[in-house]
């Protein structure tokens, strides 16, 4: 244990760089040693109890609700921000916020992450802040949008550069004109091998879409119509994950969007560790229900609006 002059040294030099706002060198200087001997003290301060760091998150959940989600869902967690009067994007933004500290923690050196599209997965991937050393590979579940083709921008990238590992992306559109051009495609091996590492992802995080047209990535993308979009919601569908769209009991549907669609099988998705699925608002409650009932997720990231009618919902 540290003799008592050198704890009292180490509270002064923490009292120095906490409350005054000293910087590291300019203790140094005041105490004749060096920068990394003041790191080291500061270190210790910590490991000794003698600065004791509280967090103060500008967004707490309701762990009632979260507890309930888990409960009707049997899955392995559920975080729900309290509803707020912000706007669609700012809910999705501070929903990005809060999945990014869970997924910052369940990462770990080796794994491989497998990542979707979407608002929700862009807010998350924004705010992810790796601050521990770790080697982790990034691999799309999905092909990419025409924005991505021309602009060649990509989430996968941006979160892999955090984290000094490599990052796999599949190597074509994400919906092609036709089965039988997605069916041509599948046969290339620069996509087969792509698609063969994110079915073996340890986490994922994933958007959940809706098939209401305001809150539709595909839509919003151009990959389909409204028109086409109220088929799909009439042939079954209330959500996709990776652009394959599915039930109310989070059954994969027969349809030719489907078809055409150059991503993962969703089903694979079950055999991950973590899928961490991200989606707010009532908008999104059934595509929530129907991806919990799938087991394509088991992390939730919502608000209590989205997750009181889930509830309600999943009672009628």
């Amino acid at each position: 244990m540290p003799d008592q002059d050198r704890l009292e040294t180490i509270a002064e030099i923490a009292r120095y760089y906490y409350e005054k706002n000293l910087s590291q060198a300019e203790i140094g200087r005041i105490f004749d040693i060096s920068h990394s001997t003041v790191s080291r003290m500061l270190k210790e301060a910590l490991e000794e109890k003698i600065v004791e760091v509280i967090i103060h998150y500008p967004f707490k959940t309701l762990p009632s609700l979260g507890k309930a989600l888990v409960k009707k869902f049997n899955i392995k967690a559920a975080y729900v921000l309290p509803g707020s009067d912000a706007n669609y994007t700012e809910l999705v933004e501070n929903l990005g916020r809060y999945a990014a500290r869970l997924l910052a923690d369940v990462l770990e050196d080796g794994k491989i992450l497998g990542i979707s599209l979407g608002m929700a997965v862009a807010a998350t991937v924004r705010h992810v802040k790796i601050t521990k050393p770790m080697h982790v590979r990034v691999v799309r579940l999905q092909g990419a949008t025409d924005n991505e083709i021309r602009e060649g921008t990509d989430l996968a990238q941006a979160l892999a550069a955090q984290m000094g590992h490599d990052v796999m992306i599949i190597p074509s559109p994400w919906v092609m004109k036709s089965k039988e051009a997605r069916d041509l495609i599948l046969q290339e091996h620069s996509v087969q091998e792509v698609i063969h590492m994110a079915e073996e992802a340890d986490i994922g995080l994933v958007g959940i879409g809706s098939t209401v047209s305001s809150f539709s990535t595909i839509l919003h993308n151009k990959l389909t119509t409204e028109g086409r979009l109220k088929d799909l919601e009439a042939a079954g569908a209330v959500g996709e994950i990776c652009g394959k769209y599915f039930d109310k009991n989070g059954c994969i549907l027969d349809v030719d969007f489907n078809d055409r669609t150059i991503s993962i099988e969703l089903e694979k998705l079950r055999d991950f560790e973590t899928v961490i699925g991200v989606a707010g608002s009532v908008n999104k409650a059934k595509a929530m229900i129907a991806a919990m009932r799938g087991g394509f997720v088991n992390i939730l990231v919502t608000d209590s609006e989205a997750a009181r009618r889930i509830l309600e919902l999943s009672e009628g």
